[in-house]
């Protein structure tokens, strides 16, 4: 893990050859870190891009116990100083409630173009709770008021997040859980952050699985429509759509970066 803006580590995943101006930031959502991104960061860097997965402060590497007063907007400060970093703008892949983050700070720094994968929707934009933020809500609500750290129970995170296959991994990710800040966990099941600016001005790309109970592909439809992005849907995926058939997901947000930037990502020899 290296430092990439003052207090923030990520994962960095440098590609043998590379053929990008713009770096390819991750961006996790809760319960989760920088390990979550290892597949598709390194088919991403066998493309020729340097993939730079960050950890949220305070993940489980830095504290074991999480962080009591990390905020959502917090979390955004981070990404606009990331993207603010680098000489030119990086593409911003981002996942669940980390998607939300990168949309607020998409309103500041602007990306090359940006990638939700099952993203929150905006308050502003939001539908009423899916059935797994409200049972969720009613679970953790104690902790949640108290302003507790807390991990998600396993079975909860195979039940909610994780596609319900045999042959898939399941207890080895969901056992990688990190705690979150309450106030993390209280946006996620009761998104409240809006979109101020309206539509974006970079190309939007979301993606959702057709068994994701969290955000079903017609909400995540509706919030791209308006935000004037395109949206995948994949069949037989769940929330976590980054659990499984990684590298036929990562070359379609491959391809489409491609389309959408043409030439001007490309470093000069491969122009």
């Amino acid at each position: 893990m290296e430092e990439v803006v003052p207090g923030l580590l990520a994962e960095r995943y440098p590609p043998a050859q590379a053929k990008f101006k713009s770096p390819l930031i991750l961006a996790h959502g809760v319960w989760s870190g920088a390990w979550c991104w290892q597949s598709w960061a390194t088919h991403f860097c066998n493309l020729g891009w340097e993939s730079i997965a960050i950890d949220l402060r305070h993940r489980s590497a830095q504290n074991p116990m999480g962080n009591l007063d990390l905020g959502f907007s917090d979390c955004v400060r981070d990404l606009v100083q990331v993207i603010r970093s680098f000489s030119t703008p990086p593409v911003l892949l981002a996942m669940n409630l980390g998607a939300l983050m990168a949309l607020k700070a998409s309103e500041q720094a602007k990306p090359s173009a940006l990638i939700l994968v099952s993203p929150l929707p905006p308050g502003n934009l939001a539908a009423a709770r899916s059935r797994p933020q409200r049972l969720l809500w009613l679970k953790y609500r104690l902790l949640i008021l108290l302003r507790r750290p807390l991990r998600i129970d396993e079975k909860d995170f195979r039940a909610y997040f994780l596609t319900p296959l045999s042959e898939n991994p399941q207890s080895t990710i969901s056992r990688q859980t990190a705690p979150e800040s309450s106030a993390l966990v209280r946006e996620f099941l009761v998104p409240r952050a809006s979109l101020d600016a309206g539509p974006l001005s970079c190309p939007i790309l979301a993606l959702g699985g057709s068994d994701d109970n969290i955000t079903p592909p017609a909400t995540t439809n509706r919030v791209t429509e308006w935000l004037g992005g395109e949206f995948r849907e994949y069949p037989r995926q769940g929330h976590w759509l980054i659990e499984r058939d990684s590298e036929n997901i990562v070359r379609d947000i491959h391809r489409w970066i491609i389309q959408k930037l043409g030439e001007k990502i490309l470093l000069a020899e491969f122009s």
